[in-house]
């Protein structure tokens, strides 16, 4: 048939043309496979490992802000125990309810009314220090039960607020080594596999107990710190004077104001051991054979000391702190207003001796891990829920676990 013969013709002609360019467009074909197809598809598979290690990434810091969470109601009891006890207004309302026959009216008028629903005695009382709170008159008691009762709500704001700022702080400091190892797979390097050390672990475990300082210590001066300001800017006024709710809150206030401005003894001083001989006397206490530790700079205890120094005399870490305590503050009007003012009546007013009743009632509730606020169901501490939920927290926290500096 011609047109075969005419295509065989073709063809022998021009058989080397046709095999260079069947040669050529094979290659072309296999170049582009292996560089374009294949890059793209190793493209997707470094996309999904990214947005895999991403979100490894966000599920652990979650996961270490709400061990944080549970740490700080497992350690709250041993906060706010010995808090409780130094502090023992209980134990003064029992001894105005002995002497409730000493000037009737005053009785009649504030302790009953008032004080007798939450009259509880401090089981931890001894005798000697009943028969000396009966020693003191009836004026000196009513004065020490308004000192005491301002006090130990604020020193329990404080201590708490400053407690769950220093696990949050040492937590995701612990807790970057996790997003470090994520960061170089993440870049495509090889991280370090294997169990962690054990000497490490030891380490980790001891710098976090250094938290042993505000619950032996810090407590204590943050509690005399504002027992002072308390009596200072409390003084005078009697349990029978009547003011309103943003009165009260506006005293608490000035009082919050002086504890941040103490310059000589900055406040960051009382919830973590950042003098040299606090540190000291803390490892003495917890883990003194790491005493030793402190004196190389390269060793991880001191590292990890030294960083957390320099977080805690931050500026933004102390405008964290603030926060932390203004939400408990806010919490306690918010609780206070529900049973004092439930309709929110302009201007209304109320006893000292009220609001001191309520500040025990709400002391309780702070130093219970499970207890509830008025208005809502969401188990854990009412108090710790809104400090730990506040924005600067969130904020401090995650500029901590990412710091790599």
């Amino acid at each position: 048939m011609p047109i075969l013969s005419t295509l065989a013709a073709f063809f022998r002609r021009h058989k080397r043309k046709l095999m260079f360019t069947s040669a050529a467009s094979v290659t072309a074909y296999l170049l582009f496979h292996q560089l374009v197809i294949k890059r793209f598809r190793n493209f997707q598979n470094s996309l999904r490992q990214e947005l895999y290690v991403k979100e490894q990434i966000k599920r652990r810091y979650i996961q270490t802000q709400t061990d944080c969470y549970l740490t700080i109601l497992a350690l709250l009891p041993v906060l706010t125990h010995p808090i409780m006890v130094h502090l023992p207004t209980e134990s003064i309302t029992s001894a105005l309810k002995r002497k409730k026959n000493v000037n009737r009216e005053m009785s009649d008028s504030l302790t009953t009314e008032n004080l007798l629903a939450h009259s509880e005695e401090n089981p931890s009382l001894s005798s000697l220090d009943m028969q000396h709170l009966m020693s003191k008159s009836k004026l000196e008691l009513w004065n020490d039960l308004k000192v005491k009762s301002i006090s130990r709500i604020l020193a329990l704001i404080y201590s708490s607020s400053g407690l769950l700022l220093l696990t949050r702080l040492q937590l995701n400091i612990l807790a970057r080594k996790s997003y470090l190892e994520l960061a170089i797979a993440m870049a495509g390097g090889s991280p370090q596999t294997g169990s962690q050390n054990s000497y490490d672990y030891f380490i980790e475990q001891s710098y976090l107990s250094l938290s042993w300082w505000l619950l032996n210590h810090g407590w204590l001066e943050i509690s005399d710190r504002i027992e002072k300001l308390v009596e200072r800017k409390f003084s005078g006024i009697s349990p029978k004077t009547e003011m309103t709710m943003e009165k009260f809150s506006q005293m608490l206030s000035e009082i919050n104001d002086d504890v941040f401005s103490d310059i000589e003894c900055p406040v960051m001083h009382l919830i973590y051991p950042i003098k040299y001989d606090d540190l000291i006397e803390t490892l003495m206490s917890t883990n003194p054979e790491l005493v030793s530790e402190l004196e190389g700079k390269d060793l991880n205890l001191v590292k990890l000391v030294n960083e957390t120094n320099y977080v805690l005399t931050d500026a933004f870490t102390l405008h964290v702190f603030s926060k932390l305590v203004q939400s408990g503050l806010s919490t306690l009007y918010e609780n206070i207003l529900i049973q004092l003012n439930p309709e929110s009546q302009a201007g209304r007013a109320n006893k000292l001796a009220t609001f001191l009743a309520q500040l025990s009632v709400q002391s309780a509730m702070l130093g219970d891990s499970q207890s509830y606020s008025v208005d809502s169901e969401i188990p854990g501490n009412a108090y710790i829920n809104k400090i730990n939920d506040v924005d600067e927290l969130e904020e401090f926290s995650a500029s901590i676990y990412s710091n790599f500096e």
